[in-house]
């Protein structure tokens, strides 16, 4: 009972912030106003802004959905600004076309600049205060890790990295039945991909009797399950898997967006790519273009272009290799570019080609898939759509998450396929774009000792199970 409580407090929550939210922007730019025509009144020019709140508040609710400005105390607070920037940033471009299509929209350019100084501020404010509030009504989850000992100590990595406030993990073992006895010291279980199919079922059976909230880290077959249909043998339930190919129909649509989204981005990226193409020239004299073999849809082999990062012939003594933070073979300039996805750019013109799309999953060399599918048969699924400038994996991992995990991401994607979800990833792009972490290459990570002695975990190891608690 607790537990639904907290969901429908959660739920709550996030409401109320939306609704805030959503009022300051439209607060922001009324306050405007009146800093601008305090002497001369504000009536007349007011007027047609009030007729087009409802678009306002429509374009802001869209923006801080995709960069999730109202899921506050689930990311950090840095992040939560950054976020809140950047849809303000779209909402004011918004805003701006609005009140040129609106005739009856005359006032100055200077108030969509007051009123986002204004709104982002008071947005802050909000924030910070939302922070405070989501972790007095909101208290840790007490989680319990089932997982077998290889695959335990990444697994708990991962939690205490980005989830270290949210959770506090109390246990952790291979099986429920080595914490029966302690189920009231928990609120949740998260499950490892490693548990069998017979356990799994144990313990999804055992925690819904409990009211305990269950996340399962996905087998990839089992993601072939979201999203599928239920149908029916005469009075037998069934689930219907669709193949993970896309429709003639979706993928009709996709290619014409694709060209249109590249004929724009090719247009108002070329000024940047004129200034990278000059300024690799110019540093040492080598080729400003990279162009390597990698494979698309249906495992055919295409030349993907980008601008050249690494030094000439960066591979001529090593053969293929993966990229590593501070690689040495990288040089100053492509550091900023690989930093800002800018080396990503040529990339339009493949996808004007018909050789990528704006989404999907990242291209990559016959050589590496042909290692990962030892480890990993289902790697080839990939390849079931094109080839992508920007995926899910890209939005929500990083450059270090492991082929299995970005794998997840890419059968997620071309499982939940939609218009929409490619519009939000797109969106979600231009976020990370400035986001150091989702670009550094693979490097050393704190130990997961180091990790639990500085959040002050005490470790007990018992007989099936490791018990940890809070200093």
């Amino acid at each position: 009972m607790m537990e639904k409580t907290l969901k429908k407090e959660s739920k709550l929550f996030h409401i109320v912030q939306a609704i805030i939210d959503i009022a300051l922007v439209n607060l922001g730019f009324y306050m405007a106003f009146i800093l601008r025509f305090e002497k001369g009144g504000i009536t007349g020019h007011i007027e047609p802004y009030i007729e087009i709140i409802p678009l306002i508040s429509l374009t802001a609710i869209i923006f801080f959905y995709v960069y999730g400005v109202f899921k506050c105390g689930e990311k950090s607070y840095i992040e939560t600004v950054y976020s809140t920037f950047l849809s303000l940033v779209f909402v004011i471009i918004t805003s701006m076309a609005l009140a040129y299509f609106n005739r009856g929209f005359h006032f100055p350019r200077s108030i969509f600049l007051i009123g986002f100084l204004l709104q982002f501020f008071y947005l802050c404010v909000w924030k910070y205060v939302s922070f405070k509030l989501y972790y007095v009504f909101h208290q840790p989850m007490r989680m319990a890790v089932i997982c077998k000992d290889e695959k335990s100590e990444e697994l708990l990595k991962k939690i205490i990295m980005t989830n270290g406030s949210r959770y506090i993990i109390k246990f952790i073992t291979d099986s429920v039945d080595n914490i029966k006895d302690s189920m009231d010291e928990i609120d949740a279980i998260c499950i490892g991909t490693d548990i069998s199919s017979e356990e799994k079922a144990k313990i999804i059976s055992y925690s819904a009797n409990l009211n305990k909230t269950v996340y399962i880290i996905p087998e990839l077959y089992e993601i072939s399950l979201f999203n599928a249909k239920l149908t029916q043998f005469d009075d037998v339930p069934a689930f219907c898997i669709e193949n993970l190919n896309l429709t003639i129909e979706q993928r009709i649509s996709k290619r014409l967006f694709d060209i249109a989204i590249s004929l724009i981005g090719i247009i108002l990226s070329s000024p940047l790519m004129i200034m990278a193409y000059v300024s690799i020239r110019l540093y040492d004299r080598g080729p400003a273009l990279f162009s390597q073999e990698r494979v698309t849809r249906g495992n055919r082999k295409f030349k993907v272009h980008k601008f050249r990062s690494m030094i000439v012939d960066a591979e001529k003594k090593t053969g293929p290799v993966l990229a590593t933070d501070r690689d040495p073979r990288i040089t100053p300039m492509g550091r900023i570019y690989r930093a800002t996805r800018i080396d990503e750019l040529p990339q339009l013109f493949n996808v004007l080609r018909g050789d990528m799309s704006i989404v999907g999953p990242r291209p990559e060399r016959e050589f590496f898939i042909e290692q990962f599918k030892e480890d990993i048969p289902d790697f080839e699924y990939r390849t079931s759509v094109k080839a992508g400038v920007t995926g899910l994996a890209q939005v929500l991992g990083k450059y270090t998450t492991t082929p299995e995990d970005k794998l997840r991401f890419d059968l997620l994607y071309i499982r939940n396929y939609s218009f929409i979800s490619d519009l939000k990833i797109i969106f979600q792009t231009i976020k990370i774009m400035f986001m150091k972490a989702s670009s550094q290459g693979v490097q050393e990570e704190k130990s997961i000792e180091e990790m639990l002695n500085k959040l002050n975990y005490e470790v007990y190891e018992e007989i099936g199970v490791t018990r940890m608690e809070k200093a």
